[in-house]
């Protein structure tokens, strides 16, 4: 028996005090909306309605019954209001990975703008290093991600924005490497790395090879798990870092750090966003598109 369909009948024939008015009203036959009371009460065990000759009247289990079928017609009436809104893209929980450096310093001002534009959406922001994120969204923990490594050709994925990685150094750290190859005078400099998983390091890493300098050359003082970790402990002149521009644009700015100058062009990297397809709830696309168009 389907409990749905019978407490509707069920509810109808108590508005309406009679069984023959309850047909009428859900257009059926009295002798179904019999049955499907017959039915209720077999399986409840006791009488719903007491019957007069001038109709039908509660009894206390019916009463009962009635006020949690009035709570059930409530709830699948507003579930059925969420479950739409779900699909139109004004209501639903936005799920986020990224990584420290979008994820501190670029995406705050764009999420607060995207949710001033839709009211009606709530956003979970989960942050690490770029290789974190990007395994816990491959392992499905959310739908889309920003990371600062380029990704799999298998996944989707997006160029956003380009950082540049400095060399930081508080302003009294001044290294005379004069005209010397960088190749004499970096890798006796302290350094300060971040763990290899993070997108700043396989950047930053990268680009000393291009040079000639490997890890092992480094003379590493400190591993760090954070640019704010990395930024405080340049500021404490424990050592120098290569770190985000996004991270140091104040503090270069005011001089409180320097940044030292390397040979060559400017290092580069790529924010990437990925999105697992297809994005549902609605609010999912919504956002994936409004996030693409950052770049």
């Amino acid at each position: 028996m389907s409990y749905i369909q019978s407490l509707t009948v069920f509810l109808q024939v108590a508005e309406e005090g009679s069984f023959s008015a309850a047909a009428k009203k859900l257009a059926l036959t009295q002798p179904t909306v019999s049955f499907h009371i017959d039915n209720l009460e077999k399986n409840f065990g006791c009488p719903l309605f007491t019957r007069t000759s001038k109709g039908v009247s509660l009894t206390i289990y019916g009463e009962k019954l009635y006020e949690t079928t009035r709570t059930i017609n409530s709830l699948v009436a507003s579930t059925h209001s969420e479950i739409q809104a779900m699909t139109q893209g004004s209501r639903g929980r936005i799920l986020l990975g990224a990584s420290t450096i979008p994820a501190d310093y670029i995406l705050p001002p764009l999420l607060a703008r995207f949710l001033s534009e839709h009211p009606g959406l709530t956003l979970s922001l989960v942050t690490g290093d770029s290789q974190t994120i990007l395994k816990r969204f491959t392992q499905g923990e959310f739908p889309i991600a920003v990371i600062g490594s380029k990704p799999d050709d298998s996944l989707i994925s997006q160029p956003l924005w380009t950082d540049a990685l400095v060399l930081a150094a508080h302003p009294d750290f001044k290294p005379a490497s004069g005209t010397s190859p960088v190749k004499d005078w970096l890798p006796a400099l302290p350094f300060i790395l971040r763990k290899e998983s993070s997108g700043t390091a396989r950047s930053a890493l990268e680009a000393l090879a291009r040079l000639g300098i490997t890890a092992a050359d480094l003379t590493v003082v400190m591993e760090a798990g954070s640019n704010q970790a990395i930024k405080a402990a340049i500021m404490n002149k424990i050592g120098v870092g290569f770190i985000s521009a996004w991270a140091v644009e104040s503090e270069l700015a005011s001089g409180q750090l320097i940044a030292l100058p390397l040979p060559g062009t400017a290092i580069k990297r790529q924010f990437y966003a990925l999105s697992r397809q297809p994005l549902r709830p609605a609010c999912l696309e919504t956002f994936w598109q409004y996030l693409i168009k950052q770049n």
